[in-house]
Parts: C-alpha cells; sequence; structure tokens
C-alpha cells in the first residue's frame, strides 16, 4: 500500500505519491543532487541505464552507484531487457517520519469560507455525521388552515450542501411536521423548513423566535424594525430548543413558499455572506430578501436586512 503527502493551494487539496525511508541514515544517498536528477529525469519516463546515464552526463560507474541506491531505497525499479535494463521511478517523493502521530484527515475538510456555515450548524454535525432531523410541511392538507406545502422539495438542496460534512446518514432524516407532533420528536435537534401555515413545528415555536410570523390582516414577519410582508423575504433563526435546553432549533422560512427559499438560499449558496459574522450567539436570527438579478425567474441573489 502507497503512503502520499497531502498538499493544500488555499482552496484545493492535492496528493503525490510517497516513500517512508524508515532508517534516518538511508537518507544521505538519495538526497545528493545526482541522486534526485536521476529521480527528477524517471518522473517523466522510463529510461535505459546507458541513455540516463548519457542524459545526465554521468559516466557508467557514476549512474551505476547512483541507480543501486535507488533502487535499495526503492524508489526506483529496474526492469532486465533484452539488450540491457530499463529503469523506473516507483515513488514521486520520498519522506521521513520525524513523529508518526496518526492525524485522522477528514476529505470534507474545507476552506474558511464553509467554516462559516460549520459553525452555525455545529449541533447538527457531530464527527461527520448528522445529528437532528429535518422537519419539513406535510404534502397533505393539514393544521387549522388546511394548508399543503410546497417548499419540502428545497430540503434536497439542504441536503447537497451538508453532503460536504457528513456522510450519508443510516437512517433517514428527514421527517414530516406531522410526525414530529405525532411521536413526539420535540427533543431533538431540528431543521424546520418552512412557516407556520404550512408545518406546524414551526407554529409551535413561533413564541420562542427572535422573528416572529404574524397573522393580522395578512401574515408578516415581525422584527425590531418593523412588519415585513414581502413574499420574497424570509428568515433563518437559531434558538435553544425550548423541550430540551442541550438541542438547538434552527428555522428556515418564509411567508410564502419563495420567502423560504430565499432562505434556504442565504443558508447553503451564500452562507459565507449569511453566516460571516455569526459568533456561536443563541438566539440568533437574520431577515433576507431574495432577488432575481438576471431576469431568468430563478432567485440568484441574496441581501441581508440589518
Amino acid at each position: 500500500m502507497k503512503n502520499y503527502i497531502l498538499k493544500n493551494d488555499g482552496e484545493e487539496y492535492f496528493v503525490n505519491d510517497t516513500k517512508i525511508i524508515e532508517n534516518i541514515n538511508d537518507i544521505k544517498p538519495i538526497a545528493d543532487e545526482k541522486a534526485i536528477s536521476i529521480m527528477k529525469k524517471l518522473s517523466k519516463k522510463p529510461y535505459s541505464s546507458a541513455s540516463l546515464a548519457k542524459e545526465l552526463k554521468f559516466d557508467k560507474k557514476t549512474a551505476a552507484f547512483y541507480i543501486g541506491k535507488l533502487e535499495k531505497a526503492g524508489l526506483i525499479s529496474i526492469e532486465p531487457q533484452k539488450n540491457g535494463e530499463i529503469v523506473k521511478a516507483a515513488y514521486n517523493s520520498f519522506s521521513y517520519e520525524i513523529n508518526s502521530n496518526k492525524i485522522k484527515f477528514d476529505p470534507k475538510m474545507k476552506t474558511k469560507e464553509n467554516q462559516y456555515a460549520l459553525n452555525f450548524f455545529s449541533k447538527f454535525i457531530n464527527n461527520g455525521k448528522f445529528d437532528g432531523y429535518i422537519c419539513v410541511g406535510a404534502s397533505d392538507p393539514h393544521g387549522e388552515y388546511k394548508a399543503v406545502a410546497r417548499d419540502s422539495h428545497y430540503t434536497a438542496y439542504l441536503g447537497m450542501f451538508f453532503g460536504q460534512f457528513i456522510d450519508l446518514p443510516q437512517s433517514m432524516p428527514i421527517i414530516l411536521d406531522t410526525d414530529v407532533i405525532s411521536k413526539n420528536l420535540f427533543k431533538k435537534n431540528l431543521i424546520v423548513i418552512g412557516g407556520p401555515v404550512t408545518n406546524l413545528v414551526t407554529r409551535d415555536i413561533n413564541n420562542f423566535l427572535p422573528i416572529k410570523f404574524i397573522k393580522e390582516e395578512g401574515w408578516g414577519l415581525k422584527d425590531r424594525n418593523g412588519i415585513h410582508i414581502r413574499d420574497y423575504e424570509g428568515t433563518i433563526e437559531k434558538i435553544k430548543n425550548p423541550f430540551d435546553k442541550d438541542k438547538d432549533i434552527i428555522l428556515i422560512g418564509g411567508i410564502r413558499n419563495v420567502g423560504t427559499l430565499s432562505a434556504m438560499l442565504a443558508a447553503t449558496r451564500f452562507s459565507n455572506i449569511t453566516f460571516k459574522g455569526y459568533n456561536g450567539e443563541v438566539p440568533w436570527s437574520l431577515m433576507v430578501r431574495g432577488y432575481d438579478i438576471d431576469g431568468d425567474g430563478q432567485i440568484d441573489s441574496i441581501e441581508t436586512v440589518k
């Protein structure tokens, strides 16, 4: 089994195979400038011993000496041929471990921008596993308004977003609002999608939210700045679960389904903007507006409302 070195350019991760040298005394012969020049040549293509010596302007004795050292170290291989031998690279680098501590690498490690979202959703991500439920409104008429949820499919986008942080859950973490009520799952970490008309869990936690849904002449969202009634306005809120203070509830919702979509995009695609100022405070809330800047009928821009 090969070992690899891991490199990061600030945005992406790259790997290169490496031969781990166990004995420090074995490094000196292969760390020589001539040995390195041989490895560089072989990293591009195989050579015969004679052509390699000629290419590097080594005499046959010098070339044979370093080829022997590199073969002994396992960095190159020699294949006998009828008219000589072919020398090939076995590794692209060599390494020596000063400390053999095993630090587990998570391939889902992300850049600083992703760290904002990871910080916000931290209660729901436990060692690469999802901890909690994502609650959507039922698609059947339910509740006092006999409403049918039209925003449940937004959860698929949220799931794609979480895929960069977590492994695929063994059990289904998506549940209906009616299931939360019938199975009494309120004492869990919950991400609740949608407003109180289509999601009854939002209705039941509304009084605990910093930004509340209110119904006067029509539905609106009330914060310290007043009442917001635009369809494309939504809210992202995080509170301690009132039914279990060790758990969190996150709401992603709007007055209409387009408002919920605006909030969903703010929490995912634009998370580096939305959560940049989040410092772990609970309760936390933010009003957002979604806009169709390019005029194709789809929300493509988010504005936060301070």
